[in-house]
């Protein structure tokens, strides 16, 4: 829960809906290469942090249902990460989808996506798949199939022979599924609300994978 200290950080730092979508307006027309290596990220790799909170404010604020309101604070966002990261272990892996910088300093992060492996003895098959962001810059590259393709295939290296996730029902990450060729399994009604506070649908997708050991 917030405190009343907690809630006026947030409150300070929350930026306008305004600036930051005509800052990423701007940023779509810059040219962003494809990704060029899909990294595993472990608990040291802070650095990423930063990055990683940018992408979480471009998807809240396009709309995406990520467990946020928009407009989404840094504040927040910092904390978000910082609580995945403390996460991270055999239950629980992150990878991001690099590629150059334009200005051939450091790399780019593209996107990102999260797999929680469920570790009740009666569900060593199973796993979820949390957290698919991929920034708006670079959609239409292949960024999500990539992520995606990585984790299953970690998944069914560790014998996970099933895969579940949610998704908001009509919206760019449930064609994502359907492309992907993941299975429809039904439909739940104002499961959530979106980044406007609007309810919102969810439907539930599967993927069966055959175990690579």
């Amino acid at each position: 829960m917030l405190t009343s200290a907690n809630q006026s950080v947030f409150s300070t730092l929350a930026p306008s809906r305004r600036n930051f979508e005509a800052h990423a307006a701007a940023g779509q027309h810059a040219q962003t290469q494809a990704p060029t290596g899909i990294r595993k990220l472990s608990s040291h790799d802070l650095q990423w942090l930063p990055a990683l909170a940018d992408l979480l404010i471009d998807g809240v604020h396009r709309g995406a249902s990520l467990g946020f309101l928009a407009p989404l604070s840094r504040y927040a966002a910092m904390e978000y990460w910082q609580g995945v990261f403390a996460r991270l272990g055999p239950h629980h892996n992150l990878w991001i989808a690099c590629a150059a910088s334009e200005s051939h300093v450091g790399e780019q992060l593209l996107g990102a996506v999260q797999l929680s492996l469920c570790p009740r003895l009666n569900a060593h098959h199973r796993g979820e798949v949390q957290g698919l962001m991929v920034h708006s810059r670079a959609r239409g590259r292949g960024v999500a199939s990539q992520l995606m393709a990585r984790l299953e295939c970690v998944a069914a290296s560790q014998a996970r022979t099933l895969l579940v996730l949610k998704a908001p029902s009509a919206s760019q990450a449930e064609a994502v599924c359907v492309h992907l060729d993941w299975q429809r399994a039904g439909e739940i009604p104002d499961y959530n609300a979106s980044a406007d506070g609007n309810l919102q649908d969810a439907t539930l997708y599967f993927k069966r994978l055959k175990a690579l050991r």
